[in-house]
């Protein structure tokens, strides 16, 4: 081979090596990049992120690829809750220096703003403080972000909002604007079950930014919302927008419309103008809610059974809404008009055709958690009531003595007054299915009322009623001849309802009796023992002798205990308010009976004498299942007649009162328990510092023993037991009651 055909084969050869070698490293480097330049890009990125927000950024693992990094499992904020935890974050290589496009993937954001773990405050600080450079520096720039089938959760401890969004996609282009799609949007103004609540299917919000601050108010839209203030009438279908108004104003127009508890048809508008701070915890400005008269047939679908003939029914309603930072005043009214309700707790037979009007003037003050209450007046007819006051609710506890515990402790201090109005148009004016007793009275003369009522829960004590029902500015002119007739000496039937006998079925039974010489078991008045009214008295009415028909005092004891007991078991009734309830109205349980007996028990005081009220009273109401009336009682429980009663079988029956049924057990296992047994000595003891009883007369009923006459009993103690646990149906000990006259 010629020497130059050699050399340059030896040269080729050379040549091709160094290629090889070269196409194997650049192999090599590009193998390694996405690892080494991954790890590298995502220290930067990650220190970068977390000098500017002051705040920890971590993350699981970086992978680099030509122009972008990309991160997994991002969390930005305190380890123990991260404010921003993302699944994939996307950078393009120029976003690290403020610039480019940042992807997050599934970005989960989880805000707590005020308490122990709050992760937003320090860093909204930080954002809202303007950045410190040179001068000519250029303003800081930051990444489009682009957000990905985000979440959302957000609690605020100074507002009490809670707010959650399954899912939300958004762009963020910084000194420009937003944009963000929500979907599944729920919040909650507090942490009662009854707390103001929203939710909306869509929320889009999209406006200006300065740096990554939204500058000014975005504009807002809803879709398919729901507000529910009140527990059964939440508003529904709502839709519309919050704009910002036209530069200068610095303020939100409101536009929204909507419906009532699911209603198709829109019904109602919101409009007004607000202005907010940023995160709305103050508020100047107006909204006015006007629902245009409309037929409830249009929400007959979400009506409740109660509400009878809702095409006759017509609704006309507006609210104006006033805000001063942190106070709203109220405004509005409520027309109804052919309202027809059928409700068991309203009254016996349906309420057909109604009307009435509600006005109301009120203030909310969010810091002291106030409701100042300027009036809230209602008038039906020639009717009308109304009450003012203030009901604040300062957070606390307060404890119940069933256990139970509430977490505010409320002050209420309200007053109400009617205004004067004839006596026989204030009668016209109630529905005649709310006042079925009251039928046939005619009534002349005026009546007004004005009463109040103080309660602290924390000082139960202090609590304080007052003032004055003018009832007696009316005189009856005529009454109903079934009232007229308790007067005279006729026998009076009387029908109730009465549990099944012992070896019957399980369904209650229809029972007549009379109340008058017809019964052989009636017992006149002089024939009952006065130990018997001694021991009522005492337990039930102890100014019976006094009063003309109910007593002041008596309604605030029971209120303080029902408040502190935490329910209403304590019904302050007279002795003459019981007499009308099983005597003239029955023993159903309706607001309407409760208006009646009060009336009634007034006009009974005028009608009949003392003695009178207490000889129906004794032999009309219930001592035991099936047993109705002292004469009766009298021979069952103790094989005598009420003259003869002792002061400790008085006191006895005067325990078993107002629950004869279920304290019938006591008689079933034919001995009383210890407690019962302190129990009737307690009243014996409370008979005789009122001068019931005399030194001689307890003494000598402390010293004796109940003993009960078994004659008339037909069931083993256990089938006895039974009985009254199925006719009462009410599983637990039975608490035992004051002796204290009321």
């Amino acid at each position: 081979m010629p020497p130059g055909v050699a050399l340059r084969a030896r040269l080729l050869r050379l040549l091709v090596s160094k290629r090889v070698w070269g196409v194997a490293a650049s192999a090599l480097l590009v193998a390694a990049y996405p690892l080494c330049c991954g790890a590298l890009g995502g220290r930067l990125v990650s220190s970068k992120l977390s000098a500017k927000l002051g705040v920890e950024v971590e993350y699981d693992k970086a992978r680099a690829g030509w122009g972008s990094l990309s991160l997994w499992n991002l969390t930005i904020g305190p380890k123990t809750r991260p404010l921003l935890a993302i699944v994939k974050a996307e950078v393009s290589l120029s976003a690290a220096w403020g610039s480019g496009t940042l992807t997050l993937v599934s970005p989960r954001v989880d805000v707590q703003r005020g308490g122990p773990e709050d992760n937003t405050s320090a860093l909204l600080r930080r954002l809202r403080k303007p950045s410190v450079r040179a001068s000519g520096d250029k303003p800081a720039s930051y990444p489009r972000v682009v957000l990905k089938q985000g979440s959302l959760r957000l609690e605020d401890a100074k507002s009490d909002l809670v707010l959650t969004v399954a899912s939300f996609d958004g762009v963020w282009e910084s000194s420009r604007r937003f944009s963000v799609m929500a979907t599944e949007v729920d919040g909650r103004l507090g942490r009662h079950d009854n707390a103001p609540s929203f939710s909306a299917d869509a929320v889009t919000a999209e406006g200006p930014l300065t740096g990554l601050r939204p500058h000014g108010f975005p504009q807002i839209a809803v879709e398919e919302g729901k507000v529910q203030f009140l527990p059964n009438l939440p508003l529904t279908g709502i839709t519309g927008s919050l704009r910002p108004t036209p530069k200068g104003e610095d303020a939100v127009d409101i536009m929204f419309s909507g419906s009532y508890a699911g209603a198709k048809r829109s019904l109602w508008t919101a409009t007004g103008k607000v202005k907010p701070t940023v995160d709305w915890s103050n508020i100047d400005g107006q909204v006015a809610l006007r629902a245009e008269r409309f037929s409830l047939d249009k929400i007959a679908d979400v009506l409740p059974a109660s509400v009878l003939e809702p095409e006759n029914t017509e609704i006309d309603a507006a609210v104006e809404a006033r805000f001063d930072g942190r106070r709203v005043a109220l405004t509005g009214k409520l027309d109804v008009a052919g309202l027809s309700i059928s409700h068991q707790k309203l009254a016996a037979e349906p309420v057909l055709g109604a009307g009435f009007t509600l006005r109301f003037d009120a203030a909310v003050d969010r810091d002291k958690r106030r409701l100042n209450l300027g009036f809230l007046e209602g008038k039906i007819g020639s009717l009308t009531a109304r009450l003012a006051g203030s009901v604040e609710l300062p957070a606390g506890v307060f404890r119940f003595k069933n256990g139970r515990e509430l977490k505010v402790v409320p002050k209420i201090d309200l007053s109400l007054r009617v205004p004067r109005a004839r006596c026989a148009k204030i009668l016209a004016s109630i529905p005649a299915p709310l006042v079925p007793s009251l039928q046939g009275f005619a009534l002349q003369g005026q009546f007004e009322a004005d009463v109040h009522a103080k309660i602290d829960f924390a000082d139960l004590d202090a609590l304080a009623l007052g003032g004055k029902v003018g009832i007696d500015g009316c005189q009856v002119v005529r009454a109903p001849a079934e009232i007229l007739a308790l007067a005279g000496p006729e026998s009076l039937l009387q029908t109730v309802e009465v549990p099944p006998p012992p070896s019957g079925g399980r369904e209650d039974e229809l029972f007549t009796f009379s109340v008058g010489p017809d019964n052989p078991d009636f017992v006149p008045f002089e024939n009952i023992s006065p130990y018997l009214i001694a021991a009522i008295m005492t337990t039930e009415d102890s100014g019976f002798f006094k009063h003309r028909g109910w007593v002041s005092p008596q309604f605030k004891t029971a209120l303080q205990r029902n408040i502190a007991g935490g329910g209403f078991r304590l019904g302050a009734s007279s002795i003459t308010m019981q007499m009308v309830k099983n005597v003239i109205l029955g023993r159903e349980k309706t607001l309407s009976r409760k208006f009646q007996e009060l009336f009634l028990a007034w006009y009974v005081e005028k009608l009949l004498s003392k003695e009178r009220i207490l000889e129906l009273y004794f032999n009309a109401i219930e001592f035991g299942p099936r047993l109705y009336g002292i004469g009766a009682a009298a021979r069952h429980y103790f094989g005598k007649t009420p003259a003869d009663l002792t002061p400790l079988e008085a006191a006895f029956f005067s325990s078993i009162l107002p629950s004869p049924k279920r304290r019938y057990a006591h008689y079933c296992r034919g001995v009383l328990s210890p407690q019962w047994e302190k129990y009737l000595r307690r009243i014996l003891s409370r008979m005789h510092e009122r001068g019931r009883l005399d030194e001689e007369e307890f003494t000598i009923a402390m010293a004796s023993t109940l003993s009960f006459d078994r004659t008339e009993m037909t069931l083993t103690e256990k089938q006895c037991m039974d009985w009254v646990r199925r006719i009462t149906a009410r599983p637990g000990p039975e608490p035992e009651p004051e002796a204290d006259g009321q």
